[in-house]
């Protein structure tokens, strides 16, 4: 077997000459993952005889969806259908057709998974094993490509649009990597050893929360363009845990477990995501430290009780009993005037219901009524909000799903919309919501709840 002629590496642009048609191997410049063009100049791939049909060879389950007011709403996920090389394909989920396509030739794209896919501010960014490609999210066009020391797991912006930047990248190898936004440098890394990690970025502050360890969770607030931490909280003890650490606004707020510098103190924490400067400390005991995230709302925080039956109101509040008797609280959301609840009955089948109160006053707001049995134990993803409206899933039985929208204010039921299969997720995105199910996508418009795109597949 010859040669190939020159090809030009798709990541870097380099020219490479003299690889056999279709061998995989690592550029000689930039260590990318290529595929030689194979006979007749036509880049090597795996043929798939049952494929799915639609816009995406994995379905529409492998894609992600984006907005960006250039381009509207894209799914991107990898392609490789049978006869035509791999490619990751943007498909514009209004006008129902292809918006770009990127990367073609690379036979690594059509394993592709959601998993691997992150969009950032204008920016999409996609694993190949070590390496991380950036490309602009309007016109698919490729921006860099970093090599990492092994898969990326997640990415967090914190930087506004428009200017200089830099970004956070994890690893599945438990590194922390600071990249440049527009040229993919590597700023600094920093290993934890075998610790997980997970990303939050305060937006628009330059500074993300870094939460990390198992099972006593520490945080660190980490500018990306500085390799030292701001702030590193919960060394307090060695048994010091911050495992509920959610951003709100400008603060983060945590049920926080053996603080103090014997460990024996616990209760409800509140300090600033850019400088870790604490708001305050309420030593509460029996706060549950393990499933439901406080919430923050204006002055006023909530926790749920070690038993779910009650709630903690701080700061240097006071407990009150479950909204409704029978029932533990198994999420908040601060759904613009209102803070909204979802419980589950706590003795029999786990029947859920959503309610709202008002957070200044602790009145009782609307009970948005019974919502079925739980379609999974997300509890925090099966609440929405946009401020305007609480769009709440509601199980009809295993197999059959529904999305309810309510007022914010009142409670007064917006609308209904039965699901084409089970629930996965939704979300509020681009003025709309994005509602995924394991049969395909849609996009809603949140003041009926008509379909706007949809991909089926």
């Amino acid at each position: 077997m010859t040669g190939s002629a020159t090809f030009h590496c798709p990541f870097c642009g380099a020219p490479i000459a003299g690889s056999h048609p279709g061998a995989t191997f690592a550029c000689p410049y930039c260590r990318a993952k290529v595929v030689a063009p194979g006979a007749g100049g036509m880049p090597s791939f795996d043929r798939h005889e049952h494929a799915p049909s639609g816009p995406f060879s994995g379905g529409s389950y492998s894609a992600v969806v984006a907005f960006d007011p250039r381009a509207g709403f894209l799914a991107i996920g990898g392609h490789a259908p049978v006869g035509e090389p791999a490619r990751l394909r943007a498909w514009d989920l209004r006008a129902g057709r292809s918006a770009w396509e990127a990367l073609s030739g690379q036979g690594w794209l059509e394993d592709t998974s959601r998993d691997e896919l992150w969009v950032r501010g204008s920016s999409v960014y996609v694993a190949n094993r070590r390496q991380l490609v950036a490309l602009d999210l309007a016109s698919g066009a490729q921006r860099w490509v970093a090599t990492l020391s092994d898969v990326a797991s997640d990415i967090a912006d914190a930087f506004p649009a428009g200017g200089r930047g830099a970004i956070l990248v994890s690893t599945i190898d438990h590194h922390l990597f600071a990249l440049d936004r527009d040229a993919g440098h590597v700023l600094w890394h920093r290993s934890f050893g075998d610790k997980d990690l997970a990303l939050q970025a305060v937006e628009g502050m330059g500074v993300c929360v870094v939460r990390w360890g198992s099972p006593y969770v520490k945080v660190d607030l980490v500018s990306p363009g500085h390799p030292q931490p701001i702030a590193s909280l919960g060394h307090d003890h060695w048994s010091t845990d911050l495992g509920l650490a959610r951003v709100a606004g400008r603060s983060v707020v945590t049920v926080a477990e053996d603080m103090g510098g014997e460990g024996d103190e616990e209760g409800l924490l509140g300090f600033d995501a850019v400088t870790g400067q604490r708001h305050f400390f309420d030593r509460v005991e029996d706060l549950e430290h393990d499933d439901v995230a406080p919430c923050a709302m204006g002055p006023r925080v909530f926790a749920a009780t070690s038993d779910k039956h009650g709630i903690y109101v701080g700061p240097k509040g006071r407990r009150m009993p479950s909204p409704v008797p029978s029932h533990e609280v198994a999420a908040f959301c601060a759904a613009g005037p209102t803070l909204a609840i979802l419980l589950r009955k706590a003795h029999g089948t786990p029947v859920r219901r959503v309610i709202g109160i008002d957070p200044q006053t602790l009145a009782f707001r609307f009970d948005a009524g019974e919502a079925g049995s739980e379609p999974d134990d997300a509890w925090e993803r099966q609440m929405a909000t946009d401020g305007w409206s609480l769009v709440f899933v509601a199980a009809l039985d295993d197999d059959r799903h529904e999305l309810r929208s309510v007022d914010t204010t009142s409670g007064r039921r917006l609308w209904s919309r039965a699901l084409d299969g089970r629930w996965v997720s939704h979300r509020f995105l681009g003025g709309h919501l994005v509602v995924r199910t394991e049969d395909g996508l849609q996009i809603l418009a949140p003041s009926s709840g008509e379909p706007i795109a949809s991909l089926s597949g």
